[in-house]
């Protein structure tokens, strides 16, 4: 039930369109990662919340803001972070996301936006 869940919300996230105000730089990581973890443990349910869309359109926004600054970092010759071919094939579900994203110290996450705060949540990860 927990795999099926994490996987409709994936699925979700690359249907999701991106909304204008949902620009990872307007989106605190801390809230958003609250909010992720509620909707998270509502499993199926959390298709009918109405945070959902919108919770799924910030991170897809994220993902695109860490893409584009590693791209940048790596036409410089020094990437920003390394993911593995294999890991680049598997892809992520929400909960390793989400696990990813609660390895960055809360108080950065406080401070951070959710762009920010993925980016070292995969510097973290993903490194070179």
């Amino acid at each position: 039930m927990q795999r099926l869940a994490a996987i409709a919300f994936v699925m979700l996230a690359a249907s999701v369109p991106l909304a204008a105000s949902a620009r990872p730089a307007d989106v605190n990581a801390q809230a958003f990662y609250e909010t992720s973890l509620e909707l998270q443990a509502k499993g199926m349910r959390a298709m009918l919340d109405t945070r959902t869309r919108p919770t799924l359109a910030q991170m897809k926004d994220a993902g695109a803001y860490a893409r584009a600054a590693n791209a940048a970092a790596s036409a410089k010759g020094s990437a920003l972070y390394c993911v593995p071919a294999a890991e680049r094939k598997k892809g992520l579900d929400a909960k390793a996301a989400l696990a990813m994203l609660g390895r960055v110290p809360e108080s950065q996450r406080r401070a951070s936006s959710l762009g920010a705060a993925w980016l070292t949540a995969l510097r973290q990860t993903y490194r070179c």
